[in-house]
């Protein structure tokens, strides 16, 4: 089943690094008033915070689901909840001990609408992470080749190297990355959708970071010494439009995390 009806939706993806401070980073997420929410970095804690607050009705998270034997049970986790309107399933089986660790599929359904959900935390391109880094892009691009509804995907792809303007010159820890964040692959980055449709704001960002990002999520470096970066995003089908994005940095910083809250505002028609 596919989108058949206009509708118009609120994204939030948020690597919330086990959410140290709940009660300030589950009211930056409630004053976005999203409908689906997208989290990486999670863990039972972060978990029992979302279930808590109520801000939701349905919460699904990687924690819940059946683990594949030799698993590695990680703090970083992902939870996907969404508002009353949408009901959540699990998509299921995921053949791949990476995915089934770091990354969590749904299909959700809302009247004529359904879409395939997933919240993605790639493995760092440091320590035990970099021998897992080129594995887990090979099967999320397989698996995300297999999905036939729309997707709709959150991200802390903790990459890539550099985020270019031109997206042909943007570098990568390792090629397989390209294969979900690069040209042709299955889903479109949202902000460069946005852009598109904009460029006098693109040729604003160029102007002062020629080189990229085209917006701040995460910061890395040491002793003072920082590189703008943009790890996180939301990627979508093609087809589904994008009407807002917004990369909420400085707010997420003071509510807890290290990673920006990215929100997109989609139609679905």
């Amino acid at each position: 089943m596919l989108y058949t009806a206009h509708m118009r939706l609120r994204i939030a993806s948020w690597n919330i690094r086990g959410m140290p401070h709940p009660t300030d980073q589950l009211r930056l997420l409630d004053d976005q008033h999203a409908d689906i929410v997208l989290l990486q970095d999670v863990g039972p804690s972060a978990v029992r915070a979302v279930a808590d607050s109520r801000l939701w009705n349905h919460v699904m998270d990687t924690w819940l689901l059946p683990r594949p034997p030799g698993a590695i049970i990680r703090r970083g986790g992902c939870l996907i909840a969404a508002t009353d309107d949408w009901v959540l399933l699990p998509v299921l089986p995921v053949q791949h001990v990476l995915l089934s660790s770091r990354s969590l599929a749904v299909t959700a359904t809302h009247r004529e609408a359904a879409l395939t959900l997933l919240s993605c935390y790639a493995p760092t391109n440091a320590g035990p992470g970099r021998k897992e880094r080129s594995g887990y892009f090979s099967a999320l691009a397989a698996w995300l080749s297999t999905v036939s509804t729309p997707i709709v995907l959150g991200m802390d792809a903790n990459g890539p190297r550099v985020d270019h303007p031109d997206i042909e010159q943007s570098r990568w820890w390792t090629e397989e990355e390209a294969l979900v964040l690069g040209s042709g692959a299955q889903t479109e980055d949202v902000l460069r959708l946005w852009y598109a449709n904009h460029p006098t704001e693109l040729k604003r960002r160029v102007r002062y970071y020629p080189n990229g990002p085209l917006a701040d999520s995460y910061h890395r470096g040491r002793k003072g010494k920082c590189l703008r970066c943009r790890y996180d995003s939301i990627r979508v089908s093609p087809g589904i439009s994008v009407t807002d994005v917004r990369y909420l940095y400085e707010e997420a910083v003071r509510a807890g995390s290290d990673h920006a809250l990215v929100m997109a505002e989609l139609e679905l028609a």
